[in-house]
C-alpha cells in the first residue's frame, strides 16, 4: 500500500477539487454505468472561477482538454466529495481509470487515491498509481486503472480524493477522461 502525504498546497487542491464537482459528469442515466461515482474528461472546466492552472490544451486524448502536472504544478484538478453523497452505502472497492501520458521518463507523477478526515484534518487512508509503472511508455496516451480496496473502518463522512500528484514529476503529466466506480463484485 502506498500512502501518499500532501502538503499545506491541500487547501489550494481542494479549492480546485470543487471547482472540479463543476466540470464531473455523472453522465447520462441512459448512458452512465449504474456503479459509476463519476466522470470527467475535462472540457466543461475552462471558464469555471477559478480556471485551474492544471487545465491545459496542450494535449487531449478526447477532446480538446487534459490536466497536467509538471515542476510548476504540483496537482491538477481532481475529485473530492464525502462518501455519504458519493454513494447511499458503504462501498469496499473503488474502480479508478483513466488516460495517462508522460512526456519522457522524467514524468514520473502519480494517480493518487486518497481518504480523508475532515473533522481531523488528515489523510486516514492513501492509495495510488505511479505513471511510470502504470503508463510505462513516453509520448503515448496509456489507459491506466487500479481497483483500491477500502479499509473495514470507511465512513460515509470521510472524503474520496482522486487527483494528479507531480510527486517526483519534473516534466509534464497529463491526464484525460478519468472514472471513478464502485466495484460490486
Amino acid at each position: 500500500m502506498n500512502t501518499f502525504t500532501l502538503r499545506p498546497a491541500l487547501a489550494t487542491f481542494t479549492v480546485l477539487g470543487l471547482v472540479a464537482m463543476a466540470g464531473c459528469k455523472s453522465g447520462d442515466a441512459e448512458t452512465a454505468p449504474a456503479d459509476q461515482i463519476a466522470y470527467n474528461d475535462y472540457e466543461s472546466v475552462e471558464g469555471w472561477m477559478p480556471t485551474p492552472e492544471s487545465l491545459t490544451r496542450e494535449r487531449a486524448h478526447s477532446g480538446s482538454h487534459s490536466v497536467k502536472v509538471d515542476g510548476a504544478v504540483e496537482y491538477a484538478l481532481g475529485y473530492n466529495l464525502p462518501l455519504g453523497k458519493a454513494l447511499d452505502h458503504k462501498p469496499h472497492k473503488i474502480h479508478v481509470e483513466a488516460w495517462g501520458f508522460m512526456t519522457d521518463p522524467k514524468s514520473a507523477a502519480r494517480l493518487g487515491f486518497q481518504l480523508y478526515d475532515p473533522a481531523q484534518s488528515k489523510e486516514v487512508f492513501g492509495d495510488g498509481l505511479d505513471y511510470t509503472s502504470a503508463v510505462q511508455t513516453p509520448g503515448k496516451w496509456v489507459k491506466i486503472s487500479k481497483d483500491i480496496t477500502l479499509p473495514a473502518t470507511t465512513a460515509s463522512n470521510l472524503e474520496m480524493k482522486v487527483f494528479l500528484w507531480r510527486a517526483s514529476a519534473s516534466s509534464p503529466a497529463y491526464l484525460d477522461d478519468l472514472r471513478i466506480s464502485e466495484v460490486t463484485q
